[in-house]
């Protein structure tokens, strides 16, 4: 994807599902064109790297535990705890990559982008350095995006942004925390009518 117009961007952003949660980001305008896939590679910080890794590596060693028949279930559990604890120790270090100064919290997140309410107002097209840090030890993306559109919102601007430059992996597990994220959702509105039903 290089430069693209604001309708490619309004169509871009309709590619994925959104689900409305709040998650950390950090936003940071960049000056000058969107930067290139070798480029972003090459500013993707070590612990976003590594956390990609070791999520996909989790994944596929638990795919081939399915062969092993009846002893997979414990050591399923066995490896599933093991990287419990990766995964706390890898959501620490990515925590020190969030900076209070470029934090805000998202109104919405999805594969095709995020939105947020900013102090002030941004250009649309607007190149920015974008970094999600997901719930539940879901993992850390970092990409490049730009801005779709900025409208005021009582005394903010909801700035609604477009992943421009993301690897698949990583626009991959946005998908998959959002997906996570709308599943709870649901859950907890089908256990709040029960109990009013109940009640």
């Amino acid at each position: 994807m290089s430069e693209l117009t604001l309708e490619q961007l309004a169509d871009a952003y309709q590619d994925y599902f959104s689900v409305e949660h709040s998650i950390s980001l950090n936003i940071r305008p960049i000056p000058g064109p969107l930067p290139d896939e070798a480029a972003l590679l090459n500013a993707i910080p070590p612990p976003f790297l590594l956390a990609s890794e070791a999520n996909s590596l989790n994944s596929s060693a638990l795919r081939s535990l399915n062969r092993l028949g009846e002893l997979a279930e414990e050591l399923a559990n066995y490896l599933q705890q093991q990287a419990r604890k990766i995964d706390l120790l890898l959501h620490y270090v990515l925590r020190q990559q969030d900076n209070d100064a470029h934090r805000y919290t998202s109104l919405s997140y999805g594969g095709s982008g995020c939105s947020y309410l900013a102090d002030s107002p941004m250009d649309t097209l607007q190149v920015v350095e974008i970094k999600l840090f997901l719930d539940n030890n879901d993992g850390a993306v970092f990409c490049y995006g730009q801005v779709l559109s900025c409208q005021p919102q009582q005394d903010k601007w909801q700035v609604t942004l477009v992943f421009s430059r993301i690897r698949e992996e990583d626009r991959e597990l946005i998908v998959r925390a959002s997906l996570h994220q709308q599943s709870r959702l649901l859950k907890q509105h089908a256990q709040r009518r029960q109990q009013q039903t109940q009640g």
